[in-house]
This record gives C-alpha cells, structure tokens and sequence, in this order.
C-alpha cells in the first residue's frame, strides 16, 4: 500500500501538484485487530487539526461496491462533515474505464502461461484431487491470491495511466 500510495504522489508531484496526504485503513469488523491507522479515526483527527477538505482516495478498490458507495460516500462523509471539514470527494474507481480493463487483461494474458505450467506439473506429480469442493475453494483462494500477487504492479501501472489518460 505504501509503495502505491508513494507512486501516486511522486506522479502528482512530476505533475506540479503538492498535496499532503495520509494512509488510513478501513473494513475492520468486530474486536479484532486491523491495519492502523484507522480511517474513521483519521477524519476526526484531521478535522480537529482543521482540515477542511479531504478528498478519499480508495487505491485498493478497482470497481464500485458497498465499501465505496456507502462507507465512503455516506458514512465517512458524514463523519468527516461533522468532524469540522467541510469539503469531502473521492476518487471513483477505476471500473470498467477502457485503460483499465486493456491493461488488467494484459496482465491475465502475461499470468495465463504461469497457470497453465502450474496446473499442468501438478497434474504430472498426481496431485488431482478428486474433492471437487475442496479442489473449488482452492482454487478460488489462488486466483485470488495470484490476482494480487501477480497483477500488483500491473494495477500500479494501470492506475497510472488512467490517470494520464483523464489529465489529457
């Protein structure tokens, strides 16, 4: 998350802009211990530092959806209105925006023989295993772990020219 939001900001800069900025976390549930700072804290902290616009920049999100509709747009705009800052936006996500979805599947396809060669050595090593529920869950946990792992700084990327596609 650092590294991203580090790349933005060395883009914005190259672009002339200066702007501070803070990373906050969101989506903790219940008691349990979650990345800090936390984003609910961090509005009203910076509302009592007298910030008075705060736009939200949601870099994990790739398409719209509970977290962006209506814990950022309702709950933190509020939050931060009655923290004392007046002026709250966020950044949209990327969605279906044409960059985007061409650079994301340039990814898939660079990813594609990486997969193949996985499931074809595993096939080879007798590693078929006929729980197909169990066989679905991991390979659902790996997609989604690959997704991240190998598509990172592809979306870094794509981040990036979405942006220098919209200041044109």
């Amino acid at each position: 998350m650092e590294e991203c939001v580090g790349l933005i900001m060395q883009e914005m800069k190259e672009r002339g802009l200066y702007n501070e900025h803070t990373l906050a976390y969101q989506s903790r549930v219940g008691p349990v211990e979650w990345l800090k700072p936390y984003t609910d804290e961090t509005i009203v902290q910076l509302g009592q530092k007298g910030v008075k616009s705060l736009l939200a920049v949601p870099i994990s999100f790739v398409s719209e959806h509970i977290e962006t509709l209506e814990e950022i747009d309702m709950e933190y705009k509020n939050l931060a209105l009655e923290s004392g800052i007046e002026n709250w936006g966020r950044v949209p996500a990327l969605g279906c925006e044409p960059v985007f979805i061409s650079d994301l599947a340039d990814a898939v396809i660079e990813a594609l023989p990486h997969v193949q060669a996985l499931a074809e050595s595993n096939a080879v090593a007798g590693q078929v295993d006929k729980d197909y529920v169990k066989s679905f869950l991991a390979i659902i946990f790996g997609s989604v772990m690959a997704f991240w792992l190998l598509l990172g700084p592809k979306l870094i990327r794509a981040c990036k020219n979405y942006l220098s596609f919209n200041a044109q």
